[in-house]
């Protein structure tokens, strides 16, 4: 496969803006260039940043921040911005876990083993939230499509993986996707405080291949696989997938 563009869009105030253009997506195709993205907060965008996402012609955003994250970073855009899709969430447990952090009671293992529960209710406890992801993904309007939350890891992580699932990635080449935000790491350490030790730091902001296990291991075991997520978990009809999937993807050979 010869990559057509970069994986990765350097930009000033973004570190982990990614294509997930070129991937294979069942027999004879691929991913399409410059129509998926996922990054990243895009609050700290340079001028130069936000030309640059205008020459993108980026016309749908999702949102996964909370209320709150919107409010301390808001996204900086070109004028007109996208169509943007708000559905800021955080997974069950998630706000207990850092205040744990924050104690410095927490062990690494104890982090680790959260953290693989949070992605088993990705799966199921914020279906919703990815079934309307799936929808705004069907409109051909919201095309080039961007989704995004704080550290672009966990919240766009599995939406990231679901789409590409759903386009006909192997589950191999979606964990690869997943794990290079480990060569792209947003330092959001501010938000453990300054007394959390490094090696929680590293381990709250790094993506462990045990953690997009765990979501798709859950996919397959309650849904047998992500054809039975989407229609049963999700509620995505066949004409839905196949929007997205023309959408999406295009020949190999093109």
């Amino acid at each position: 496969m010869t990559e057509v563009f970069p994986r990765r869009l350097a930009l000033e105030g973004a570190v982990n803006f990614r294509d997930l253009g070129g991937y294979p997506a069942g027999p004879g195709r691929r991913t399409r260039w410059r129509r998926l993205f996922r990054s990243d907060n895009l609050g700290a965008l340079t001028q130069a940043d936000v030309a640059e996402i205008a020459d993108l012609g980026i016309a749908g955003l999702v949102d996964f921040r909370l209320e709150i994250e919107r409010r301390m970073h808001p996204n900086r855009l070109p004028d007109g911005g996208p169509h943007t899709l708000e559905l800021g969430f955080l997974p069950v447990g998630t706000l207990e876990m850092l205040s744990r952090v924050r104690a410095g009671k927490i062990t690494v293992a104890e982090i680790e083993a959260e953290v693989i529960s949070h992605y088993r209710r990705f799966v199921t406890d914020h279906a919703e939230i990815y079934s309307r992801m799936i929808a705004f993904g069907a409109d051909p309007s919201n095309h080039p499509l961007l989704i995004h939350c704080t550290s672009g890891k966990d919240r766009t992580g599995f939406g990231s993986a679901v789409l590409l699932r759903a386009l006909g990635v192997p589950r191999e080449t979606v964990e690869q996707d997943y794990l290079l935000t480990n060569q792209y790491i947003r330092d959001v350490s501010h938000l453990f405080g300054p007394q959390t030790p490094r090696e929680i730091v590293d381990w709250l902001l790094s993506a462990q291949q045990s953690y997009i296990h765990a979501a798709l291991d859950e996919i397959d075991a309650r849904f047998g696989g992500i054809d039975g997520y989407l229609a049963e978990g999700l509620g995505v009809d066949a004409a839905t997938r196949a929007r997205l999937v023309e959408l999406l993807t295009e020949e190999a050979s093109a």
